[in-house]
């Protein structure tokens, strides 16, 4: 999950479910244009012992930047949102942090590999949960006329001291969909996952959607892997959108959503006749089913909701074809009785 946390000074980049990979973040003006790896970074490790991990970043903008790393503390509040602040007096793991390069050259297109060393201290226990941040040795000097754009990306780093004791325990806090009666689909479903342990968890899982007794379709939670932090919450949202007519997001040239009067994204009706057959009508039922490592097993998480799809618009035209086509049908059947009767008629004179 990539979050953008606004702050006064920076504008910080917060890695907390994205798999290994690059991240590119551009900002306006003369900001930094950075891409960084890998994302995010576990770490395990007994305590009293030393760790470390290879972290590299790529000046892609168009000139060379003089770089800076440094330490931000990570926290999580109970709706999911997450917190970069500067260490505290208590943050005892920012003295167990060394880089080899803490500051550098970045030539434009090249990647610089900066070694991290954690000496994990023996008393140390559970989780420690940073961000290592790239930011510009010192700021540019604005032009005349011209603001100057700060910026700066971080990679989040979980690290997990081995220690006895270890708890790593979930549950479902909430699973709720965004309706109870959609016309038609996507429904959107959200649910809300409380880490009740000591040490970071990732519940993944799937939402298994039932008609009666016959499932219809599945769609999956997490499967980025996102973590959920120890007494922090977090947020998962799904959607189904696997039925015919079906809702979609108006796109600009450029692929970005279009926006309304409101500043919502505006949304179509998109009737694609090759996919009739996902007309959804009725009542359905969803299933979550998520698992996570408790360090020895997966333990399930499931919980369920119904919702209903009377897609009125659909049913309202199907009636008035019925009736019309009842309709003709009577017509002609009157007009048949009554030649039927004439001919009888005529037959009998």
């Amino acid at each position: 999950m990539l979050r953008r946390i606004g702050r006064v000074a920076s504008l910080i980049v917060v890695i907390l479910s994205l798999p290994a990979g690059q991240l590119a973040l551009a900002t306006p003006s003369q900001g930094i244009d950075l891409q960084i790896s890998p994302l995010p970074i576990e770490l395990s490790t007994p305590p009293g012992t030393t760790i470390g991990a290879d972290l590299r970043v790529r000046n892609v903008g168009p000139q060379t930047e003089r770089l800076q790393v440094r330490l931000l503390r990570v926290t999580e509040d109970d709706n999911g949102n997450v917190h970069l602040n500067n260490p505290g007096p208590g943050d005892d793991w920012v003295h167990w942090v060394s880089f080899d390069r803490p500051v550098f050259n970045a030539p434009t297109n090249d990647w610089q590999t900066i070694h991290m060393s954690i000496n994990v201290p023996k008393q140390a226990a559970f989780g420690y949960y940073f961000a290592v941040e790239y930011l510009r040795a010192s700021d540019l000097a604005p032009q005349p006329g011209q603001a100057v754009a700060h910026g700066a990306v971080a990679t989040f780093v979980l690290l997990n001291a081995e220690a006895p004791g270890a708890v790593r325990s979930a549950q479902v806090v909430s699973f709720a969909a965004d309706h109870k009666f959609y016309e038609f689909l996507p429904a959107t479903f959200t649910v809300k996952v409380r880490n009740t342990g000591n040490i970071h968890v990732a519940p993944t899982g799937n939402i298994f959607i039932n008609r009666g007794a016959k499932q219809v379709d599945s769609i999956s939670v997490n499967s980025a892997g996102g973590n959920v932090l120890p007494k922090g919450s977090r947020f998962f949202a799904s959607s189904w959108n696997d039925g015919f007519p079906v809702y979609v997001t108006k796109l600009d040239a450029n692929g970005n959503p279009v926006l309304n009067k409101n500043g919502q994204p505006s949304i179509s009706l998109r009737w694609d006749f090759s996919r009739a057959n996902r007309l959804r009508f009725g009542h359905y039922t969803a299933h979550l089913a998520l698992v996570y490592n408790d360090g020895q097993r997966d333990v399930p998480l499931n919980a369920y909701l119904s919702f209903w799809v009377i897609p009125w618009r659909v049913v309202g035209i199907l009636i008035v074809v019925l009736i019309f086509v009842g309709i003709g049908v009577w017509a002609t059947f009157k007009r048949s009785a009554r030649v039927v009767k004439r001919v009888k008629g005529a037959a009998k004179t």
